[in-house]
């Protein structure tokens, strides 16, 4: 219809992220109803538009790239291309340019650099209801630190974009084979209960694409939906000959990305400081976003003050290969004062340093 094809029926023509969300669909698993703009740059997709809207649900709807090279096995995109949520109808049009030509950006560009990939000028772009949850999050069906075969699940009340953007600290779940080893120590935004829902989707989801997956989800009412899924994808950093625990740690937070680095301490607080950064420093920040990927692509390690292990900063550092500690509490204040330090992201600690700046 149009150059429109429903996420129902989307196969690998309209980009890993529709084609995987079509496939659950159709296996039974509660995906937002949608369609994809296969080719943005096709004229005929503005005609066809509104009809296809009207075979949804009043909006808002949420507006999602769906890039060719998107959510592969060797690289994620994650957080490169654009989403717009709550979309109203008036502005669907314009959203879906917007999410189609961000394949061209300077950080999605600096992305695919440094992992080798391409990206192109127009990809395609899925349009689905938007969803209004009271919880929302990632789950991986693997540590994505570690290896180890246990389900991660990590949660913020709302929409989940907070956590995938790295601006909170969100409640973490980690349940292993015999149960939970890991949980909130109050005020859970999660029942047990719907951890094990949670858990029991994931490893459906998992056995259903034969691959360890990382999986969006949000919690609205009773129903657990299901908004994107895309294999784990990790350049697991090498350990140094010498792995013990540094000495007198001055800092301490979430081990996300392996590896251990040395290198001079630089605080970015915007997009004014990047200028500043130079190739080998530590990233020392609050948070990162997408427009930070220039700089975190040519950082030893990156220590942020929020976040969890499912953010997208977290996802990309573990993917370059960047030793990376997350949540660590007045990072920007405490390093401030120490030329060099050394940031291990095995064990989630950040030292005091005078060697050479290395990266192990």
């Amino acid at each position: 219809m149009n150059g429109i094809v429903s996420l129902a029926e989307a196969d690998e023509r309209c980009g890993r992220k529709a084609a995987t969300l079509g496939r659950l669909m159709r296996e039974g698993f509660a995906v937002p109803r949608g369609f994809v703009i296969a080719n943005p740059g096709d004229c005929r997709w503005p005609r066809g538009l509104g009809q296809a809207l009207a075979g949804l649900r009043p909006g808002p709807y949420a507006v999602r790239s769906s890039g060719l090279g998107e959510d592969g096995i060797s690289a994620s995109f994650a957080g490169q291309l654009h989403t717009t949520l709550n979309v109203p109808v008036a502005g669907v049009a314009d959203a879906i340019l917007r999410s189609a030509a961000s394949g061209a950006s300077a950080a999605a560009r600096s992305y695919a650099s440094r992992l080798g990939q391409s990206v192109t000028e127009i990809a395609p772009v899925l349009v689905q209801q938007m969803v209004q949850p009271d919880v929302a999050g990632v789950l991986f069906t693997r540590h994505p630190v570690t290896g180890a075969d246990q389900v991660v699940i990590e949660a913020v009340d709302g929409l989940g974009d907070r956590l995938v953007s790295g601006e909170v600290a969100p409640e973490r779940w980690i349940v292993g084979e015999h149960g939970i080893v890991e949980a909130p120590r109050s005020g859970a935004l999660l029942t047990e209960q719907q951890v094990a829902e949670l858990v029991r989707l994931g490893r459906q989801i998992e056995a259903s694409l034969s691959a360890p997956q990382g999986i969006e989800w949000a919690v609205e009412g009773a129903r657990v939906w299901v908004l994107q899924s895309r294999p784990i994808t990790s350049k697991r950093g090498s350990r140094a000959d010498d792995d013990r625990p540094a000495a007198d740690p001055i800092l301490f937070g979430t081990a996300a990305s392996p590896g251990r680095a040395t290198g001079r301490v630089s605080v970015v607080r915007g997009l004014d400081d990047f200028a500043e950064f130079r190739e080998g420093d530590v990233l020392v920040c609050r948070a990162t976003s997408p427009a930070w990927t220039p700089v975190l692509a040519r950082a030893a390690a990156v220590v942020t003050e929020t976040g969890g292990l499912l953010s997208h900063a977290a996802i990309v550092a573990r993917e370059f290969g960047v030793p990376a500690v997350v949540s660590a509490d007045d990072a920007t204040t405490l390093l401030a004062g120490h030329a060099t330090v050394l940031v291990d992201g095995n064990r989630g600690t950040v030292a005091p340093s005078s060697e050479r700046p290395t990266r192990d």
